[in-house]
């Protein structure tokens, strides 16, 4: 069964899908979130219960000082290879996962413990169509 056809079936009047990025969706009506992911049942949240909405684009902080500990691991391997090449390492790593927790949206509901995360492929778009349903 696709994405596609389990977003019929949840609701017909979706006013808006977006497509995630590890190939699930993520459509909005207008009193309800759905999420839906390959591992079962759609995840359904009325507008009401969330109680906040952050968007974080891009970590520049974070990266900015992964390249600082690869720079930094590059001019030690002068000194020390062992650790320089380490420092590199651990700097090249954080910056692949600051890079692939880009565009994060996370839904802070009331009853759940946990904040619900979702990668859009357009987090921008998905953002602003998500912001007017909010603000009521």
């Amino acid at each position: 069964m696709t994405t596609d056809n389990v977003l019929d079936d949840v609701d017909a009047a979706a006013a808006e899908t977006f497509a995630l990025r590890r190939g699930d969706a993520f459509a909005l009506t207008a009193d309800h979130v759905y999420v839906v992911r390959g591992d079962g049942e759609p995840i359904r949240i009325a507008v009401e219960d969330i109680v906040e909405v952050e968007y974080n684009a891009f970590d520049w902080f974070l990266a900015v000082l992964s390249v600082g500990l690869i720079v930094f691991g590059g001019y030690s391997t002068t000194e020390h290879v062992l650790g320089g090449v380490a420092f590199a390492v651990i700097g090249v790593v954080s910056l692949f996962l600051t890079y692939r927790k880009r565009g994060k949206l996370s839904f802070k509901v009331t009853g759940r413990t946990k904040p619900l995360t979702v990668f859009p492929e357009r987090p921008d778009a998905a953002y602003e169509a998500l912001r007017p349903h909010l603000s009521e």
